[in-house]
């Protein structure tokens, strides 16, 4: 049993509010306690409140930085936390350097896949390959004791099963979900739902979300006088949703991981995701040729391409019992390989590693 110190400055809904929860329950099932110090109104600590193994320490996010700069000397419960820790899970780059000065292990949990910091932690997470592999090209010419990489994905709970593909005659409706920013592509999204709207393809567009470009994503709905999508605004939790789509799309145009990926193919939903970090190792792991991805659960295209995300929706829509079997194959994929025990297995590996290794020389 380890002691672990999660510490993140973190406010909002998230990766890392998900991950944190996702962390505890992984934790708390292999007998580890996890301390985990945010900001008093932080999404997260709603989320993690009550949940067993965990004890939460909360302040306003300047004062998490003041507490860590000055040594905490000015917080005993912090302090006690700093010293009864074995190993420090840091959420956020610019704190490394500060958590580096207590002379425990740094492990630095790359969410967004940035190289920011890397040289004040001894082990750098990544959620994929791809970050990885990013890391070590940039890690080459840093100090000898340069931080050692681990990939470490998401993990999922068991999901309920949900029913098969619409009938041949009904529509097939098509579930995207996430914040409304540049990066997660949902303008490629619209202009592909346009031209399959002219070609009278039988796809509708339920469209999950709210973020700054809500506005912008409104007005070129009806610039393009789409007919085939309905935007319904953030909803939390997304079970709904995902019980009544036949098929997921993840149009981005950057994607670390995707949390959302894992819980639309946990539930059996095909997808069809951009040539992105996460999606090439979920869905790509084995290969991106159709034969390989589809039996991932899904098709695999170039980010900022309508015609081709179009193509591949046309695709998977017009036959449903490739569909089905799609669908099939994505639950198998993410119950195989990205479980909540699967996550606690890498957790106690990472955990196990930063213990035997020598914490680096604080500067």
């Amino acid at each position: 049993m380890s002691t672990i110190l999660s510490i993140t400055t973190d406010r909002k809904k998230g990766g890392i509010a998900t991950a944190l929860a996702s962390y505890s329950a992984a934790l708390a099932g292999h007998h580890h306690r996890h301390i985990v110090l945010l900001p008093s109104n932080a999404v997260a600590a709603a989320m993690l409140s009550g949940m067993s193994g965990v004890r939460l320490i909360t302040m306003p996010a300047p004062a998490i930085r003041f507490h860590l700069m000055t040594g905490a000397i000015f917080h005993a419960e912090l302090r006690a936390a700093i010293e009864g820790a074995d190993v420090f899970f840091v959420h956020n780059a610019s704190l490394a350097p500060m958590a580096r000065r207590f002379r425990k292990p740094v492990c630095l949990i790359s969410h967004s896949g940035k190289l920011r910091h890397l040289e004040a932690a001894d082990h750098a997470v990544f959620l994929s390959r791809a970050a990885s592999s990013r890391a070590a090209e940039a890690t080459v010419n840093l100090r000898t004791d340069a931080p050692q990489l681990h990939i470490i994905p998401h993990g999922f709970p068991p999901y309920e099963s949900r029913p098969g593909p619409t009938k041949p005659d009904d529509t097939v409706r098509v579930m995207a979900a996430g914040r409304f920013v540049q990066k997660k592509g949902f303008e490629v999204l619209l202009e592909a739902a346009e031209l399959l709207q002219r070609h009278r393809a039988g796809i509708q567009f339920d469209i999950y979300g709210d973020g700054p470009l809500g506005p912008e994503l409104d007005a070129m709905a009806g610039r393009l006088g789409l007919g085939n999508v309905v935007f319904h605004g953030w909803q939390e939790p997304l079970d709904q949703a995902f019980a009544a789509a036949d098929l997921f799309c993840l149009p981005s145009i950057e994607e670390p991981f995707g949390l959302v990926i894992g819980e639309a193919m946990g539930r059996g939903l095909p997808m069809v995701a951009t040539r992105t970090d996460g999606p090439l190792d979920v869905i790509g792991h084995e290969g991106t040729i159709q034969e390989q991805t589809l039996s991932a659960g899904g098709l695999l295209v170039e980010p900022d391409d309508a015609a081709g995300l179009a193509q591949a929706l046309a695709e998977l829509a017009g036959n449903r019992d490739r569909l089905a079997r799609t669908g099939e194959a994505a639950r198998r994929r993410i119950v195989a390989d990205f479980s909540m025990d699967a996550l606690a297995g890498r957790l106690d590996r990472l955990i196990a590693t930063a213990i035997q290794r020598r914490p680096a020389t604080p500067w």
